[in-house]
């Protein structure tokens, strides 16, 4: 018999600030530039240490949530632990960030096994090679082991930290439906006339002192070609309130920059219909751990 032990983790979201499409590669994957922001949006992962024999358990509450090699989460324990079939720790999962949003919960929640198994277990695993798993576990998946802001280029793939910027407090919303980024990219591949590009202006605008510099310059390839329903009804209504949407990754998520805590109450009550509304910050860390002294700390 061994004594558990266990870590707990928060993992967060993100919302693509900018999102440009810069070219496509000869194996059909696009290019991108874009900046990352991580939000204080989270889903929480439970790792527990149990018999050393004992099969990895993964369970999560969230309908829909595939608890087996399906998920990222059991899919970078396979590989960190370097076996089809884990054993000696269980893993629980919390799901808030919605799925098939652009918000990276996924990409998060596995980041956050590869921080918390290498933690619990003391594996000699160097940040390097754990950032390199990560790259192969998806695209998206490097940005979330240090979270804050980056510019992410490439495929995604690309990361350059971005020094921490000023807190700013945005409303996200989604509905029901979700988005298919192939047929996303498709659609793009479709247009005949240029896309707008983003990202330089965001970089130039990330550390003013005024936020809606930095909001107005925000924007996304995608929203040219993704007009479900309900993101026109969060568009119709961000817009009202003199708040400019923008969808994050490929959507379905729609996030609104605001300058104070009233207007952003005040959208998120009109939209209060979505099956997701929140009102976010933006954080300048990932994953963190909650620690015997009740506060949450960076891994």
């Amino acid at each position: 018999m061994i004594q558990e032990q266990q870590i707990i983790l928060r993992t967060p979201a993100k919302v693509n600030l900018s999102l440009d499409i810069t070219g496509r590669r000869a194996d059909g994957y696009h290019t991108l530039s874009s900046v990352f922001q991580a939000i204080d949006c989270y889903d929480t992962l439970t790792i527990r240490r149990i018999e050393n024999d004992a099969p990895m358990t993964l369970c999560c509450q969230a309908e829909g949530v595939p608890c087996d090699s399906r998920n990222l989460v059991y899919r970078a324990a396979q590989r960190l632990l370097q076996a089809e079939e884990p054993r000696g720790i269980a893993m629980t999962l919390e799901k808030n960030i919605p799925s098939q949003a652009g918000m990276g919960g996924g990409s998060s929640d596995c980041a956050a096994a590869l921080l918390g198994i290498r933690a619990l277990l003391k594996l000699s695993v160097s940040d390097q090679a754990l950032s390199e798993l990560a790259a192969s576990l998806g695209a998206d998946v490097p940005f979330f082991l240090c979270g804050g802001t980056a510019l992410a280029e490439g495929i995604g793939e690309i990361l350059t930290p971005i020094p921490d910027v000023p807190e700013r407090i945005l409303v996200v919303a989604k509905g029901r439906e979700g988005v298919s980024t192939p047929e996303g990219y498709r659609k793009l591949d479709r247009l005949e006339e240029p896309l707008p590009m983003y990202t330089k202006a965001v970089l130039d605008a990330l550390h003013t002192t005024q936020p809606q510099r930095l909001f107005a310059a925000c924007g996304n390839a995608f929203d040219a070609v993704t007009n479900l329903r309900e993101i026109r009804k969060i568009r119709l209504v961000m817009s009202s309130c003199g708040v400019k949407p923008v969808l994050s990754g490929s959507g379905a998520a729609v996030f609104g920059g605001c300058e104070t805590m009233t207007q952003a109450a005040h959208l998120e009550q009109l939209l209060q219909g979505m099956d997701f509304v929140r009102i976010c910050k933006t954080i300048p860390y990932g994953v963190q751990q909650y620690g015997t002294d009740g506060i949450w700390h960076s891994l």
